[in-house]
């Protein structure tokens, strides 16, 4: 038999198509744990550059009211809608989110009042503009 027959030629014999089956099966597990290999290895390896990553840039902190001014706010744990508008708005630091007025926070896409009161409460700041923090239970 050559290499090039597959199991679905017509012309073969039962054992013929058996053995080629069986053949064809073996080369597709041997593919599969190949593919498979390649999977784990690349995903390790992403793993290990992220976590590289991760240790040059310092560890993330949770917002609090004791965050220094220079910290950016990629390093900050701050919800995703909220590290969104903020990157959008082209906010590097605490200190510049500090410094914004609520006009200007809530001016910014996708970032409303919830959003505000969040950011206030989690960094210690009073409202500028009078806000008040949204209650999760109705009145």
């Amino acid at each position: 038999m050559s290499g090039d027959k597959k199991s679905t030629d017509p012309g073969l014999s039962a054992a013929e198509r058996k053995t080629l089956r069986g053949h064809e099966a073996q080369e597709a597990i041997a593919d599969h744990e190949s593919a498979q290999k390649a999977f784990h290895e690349n995903r390790e390896r992403l793993r290990e550059e992220r976590r590289g990553r991760e240790a040059a840039a310092g560890p993330m902190v949770a917002p609090t009211p004791e965050l220094p001014d220079d910290m950016p706010i990629d390093r900050v744990l701050f919800s995703t809608r909220i590290h969104n508008a903020l990157r959008a708005a082209g906010l590097k630091t605490v200190g510049e989110v500090r410094e914004m007025s609520d006009a200007a926070l809530i001016g910014l896409p996708d970032f409303g009042k919830g959003s505000l009161s969040n950011l206030r409460t989690k960094l210690g700041l009073p409202s500028t503009d009078g806000v008040r923090p949204t209650s999760k239970t109705p009145t």
